[in-house]
């Protein structure tokens, strides 16, 4: 057999920052596999940049579709957890991340509790990874855009915080996109990237 072609320096970049992270399963995606093709990550330029809408309906069907795992398979579930936590890792690390790390407190943001019903966080995230409680990656998907969306609507639109979650948002989704397709692709060729999407 032969070894997969290595992935080029630009692939491995997260988030545009200068340090190279490699994504999970990236050494297996090598070239395009068909739904890579079909769904092609959208383009920054192609989004409005100061919409406060989620655009989750821009997410394609692989991405959505990935780690519906059957948890009664201890080793899927191992490796679910892990690839969302170096996800997690990865998203947690962002330029941007420094006010989503932790819950937001009322001597931070007063009337924060009052605005927003569902707080949620990175740390809050990993903890629900941790513990089992995310399932699938749209759970996890879910949970950070209503972080984001708890930003925008407690900030006003001219408040940075708001800025840098719509910002992190866009980029985030875009990643997961691209990490989600490249993971669908590995399993594929492992042969049970079928299984995963039930």
């Amino acid at each position: 057999m032969s070894e997969p072609p290595s992935p080029s320096p630009k692939q491995g970049r997260l988030f545009g920052d200068d340090k190279a992270q490699e994504a999970p399963g990236e050494e297996a995606a090598g070239e395009l596999c068909p739904q890579e093709k079909i769904s092609q990550p959208l383009h920054q330029d192609d989004r409005d940049s100061t919409s406060a809408s989620s655009p989750l309906g821009s997410v394609s069907p692989a991405s959505t579709q990935l780690m519906q795992l059957s948890w009664d398979n201890p080793l899927q579930r191992l490796l679910f957890k892990r690839t969302l936590l170096s996800i997690w890792k990865m998203i947690a690390s962002h330029r941007y991340s420094g006010p989503f790390l932790k819950a937001v407190s009322d001597k931070q943001a007063p009337g924060y509790k009052d605005v927003v019903k569902r707080p949620m966080d990175l740390t809050s995230i990993k903890r629900n990874l941790s513990k089992g409680h995310i399932h699938t990656s749209a759970q996890f998907q879910r949970d950070l855009m209503l972080m984001f969306q708890n930003a925008v609507m407690y900030n006003s639109s001219t408040h940075h915080v708001h800025h840098m979650a719509v910002e992190m948002q866009q980029e985030v989704l875009e990643q997961l996109q691209m990490l989600g397709e490249a993971l669908l692709c590995s399993g594929d060729r492992l042969g049970w990237g079928r299984r995963l999407m039930g």
